[in-house]
């Protein structure tokens, strides 16, 4: 009866990592002391107990990827840790970068910075784990989550023992210097694709100016289906301008700010060429006039505006800016720590910068462009020149 019980356990526990909300969660970045005597895994170690016969380099794995896979074979890959969710601002994933390149690994665990360190080697066992990507960003992670919602082609692993099985920690060492890229560089990442050297690694970009510009995109109700398929129950934030923005994101407390403002009240409800109206409009009216499916319920006198306010989240905000010609967003949680933080004045003046942080890939209607995810509060990680 007890071998029963541990079975289900073990499953029920497999079938919830497998399903979590693929969004930004609120994140725990305390400090804690190692509870155990922590021994650090070694190559060698690893060729002994595990099997490890050789490695593969990241950028060699990206070029194995033909569509989401699950990885099969003694295949192996080993980086250092370039990222922190210290800060809140990464969620349930570390990257590793080697002399090639680096990729997310979707851990599924709150304050990681515990656990691996800014330097430290991270051994990486993909037999069994699935390779694919999120808008054209590479990721390392579980089987994807097999409901009809799910856009995601990996899920987070989640489950402890998963984790053991395929993630060993190494040596602690020195945090790696980032890479300083030029315009030229991230033009040649972005033409790439997935594939592109820069995606998933530290680097700093210098001389970027603020474009003035944001992208972001709200669910009224965020616990309906909110998909590409489900316009009606979508806002976007990108046409022009800032709609008021100048936080790098929005707490719960920060969202509903902007929109008892008024700010926003002629943002469009909808997504790509189908706009029902402003949020100032109830799901009812523009049922009412053809345009929108009745799936709001008891809320659907209600103003988008109310709905927004009653379902209130946390939610991210994407900054342009440009290097050159170039775009390259700064995407913020609006879990960070620093979310809710204005840019600084001399920013927004349009005086140039140096930005560090995480450089990834970003694909959305056909159109690729570079997005920053900052490791660390902006202070540090967004310098005035």
């Amino acid at each position: 009866m007890k071998k029963t019980v541990l079975i289900l356990c073990a499953f029920a526990a497999l079938v919830s990592c497998k399903s979590l909300k693929e969004e930004w969660q609120p994140v725990f970045g305390q400090d804690h002391s190692e509870p155990y005597a922590w021994i650090p895994v070694t190559e060698e170690s690893l060729k002994a107990n595990e099997g490890l016969e050789s490695f593969t380099t990241i950028k060699d794995l990206k070029g194995m990827y033909k569509g989401a896979m699950e990885m099969t074979g003694n295949v192996w890959i080993k980086g250092q840790v370039v990222s922190s969710d210290k800060s809140g601002n990464i969620y349930n994933e570390i990257y590793i970068q080697d002399e090639t390149g680096g990729i997310d690994i979707k851990i599924g665990k709150s304050s990681l910075h515990n656990e691996y360190a800014l330097g430290q080697w991270v051994y990486v066992k993909c037999d069994g784990l699935t390779l694919g990507q999120y808008n054209g960003m590479p990721q390392l992670g579980y089987a994807a989550d097999q409901t009809t919602t799910n856009e995601y082609e990996t899920s987070y692993i989640g489950l402890q023992a998963i984790i053991d099985s395929h993630i060993f920690r190494g040596e602690k060492d020195k945090p790696l210097v980032p890479q300083e890229v030029s315009e030229e560089d991230i033009k040649a990442s972005i033409a790439a694709g997935y594939t592109g050297d820069l995606w998933g690694r530290l680097v700093v970009i210098k001389g970027l100016t603020y474009s003035n510009e944001i992208f972001a995109l709200f669910y009224p109700n965020p616990n309906l289906p909110h998909k590409s398929a489900n316009p009606e129950n979508r806002v976007f934030l990108s046409d022009a301008g800032t709609w008021g923005i100048n936080t790098w994101a929005c707490s719960k407390s920060g969202y509903v700010a902007y929109l008892e403002s008024g700010v926003w009240d002629t943002a469009q409800v909808g997504s790509g060429a189908t706009k029902y109206g402003p949020i100032t409009g109830t799901p009812n009216q523009y049922l009412d006039e053809g345009k929108t499916l009745d799936s709001f319920g008891a809320d659907a006198d209600l103003s988008y505006k109310e709905i927004m306010i009653k379902y209130a989240t946390a939610n991210y905000v994407s900054h342009y800016f440009k290097k050159g010609a170039t775009d390259v967003q700064v995407r913020t949680s609006g879990y960070a720590k620093f979310c809710d933080q204005p840019l600084d004045a001399q920013i927004l003046a349009g005086n140039p910068v140096d930005i560090t942080g995480i450089l990834t890939l970003y694909v959305s209607g056909g159109n690729s462009s570079a997005q920053f995810t900052l490791v660390d509060e902006p202070s540090t990680s967004v310098v005035l020149q």
